[in-house]
């Protein structure tokens, strides 16, 4: 639902010759899932062996924070996410303002918690979930210099 790009049509084209799942996409899902795999399994090893249900509270939220994230990442394959307006996508805005609605009822609600096995977190939890989560932008952002000074493409 990302609004089409300027300058779209004054591109150099070629016939479509890719999969689904092309050489960029594989670099790129290679690159969220090790950040996210990471920073999960750092999340829960602090935890697990203290509060197994807060250590599963804690992974199931940062996997939650880092898709809200890599949504955004995901509106461009070149351009910077800090470049783009971030309200040029109401699709976007309104389906991470749910999504964090959602994840808030799946972690506050008493009614949730025997069913999830989640409990309550605090904002010191949060102040450790959001960076980590964070990092994923970073990671993209990183991903996408390199990319346009083509020293990954060649590889």
């Amino acid at each position: 639902m990302e609004p089409k790009e300027k300058h779209l049509l004054e591109g150099k084209f070629e016939k479509p010759n890719k999969y689904l799942v092309d050489k960029l996409m594989t670099k790129r899902m290679a690159l969220m899932s090790l950040v996210m795999a990471l920073g999960t399994l750092y999340l829960f090893k602090n935890y697990y062996e203290v509060d197994l249900a807060k250590g599963w509270t804690m992974s199931l939220t940062v996997l939650a924070a880092f898709q809200w994230f890599n949504a955004w990442n995901c509106r461009s394959e070149n351009k910077s996410i800090f470049q783009m307006n971030p309200f040029s996508n109401k699709y976007l805005v309104g389906a991470t303002v749910l999504v964090i609605v959602l994840q808030m009822l799946a972690i506050y609600t008493p009614v949730m918690n025997p069913y999830l096995k989640t409990v309550p977190l605090n904002l010191s939890d949060w102040m450790l979930i959001v960076p980590i989560a964070t990092s994923i932008v970073f990671a993209e952002e990183i991903r996408k210099f390199f990319n346009k000074t083509k020293i990954l493409k060649q590889i």
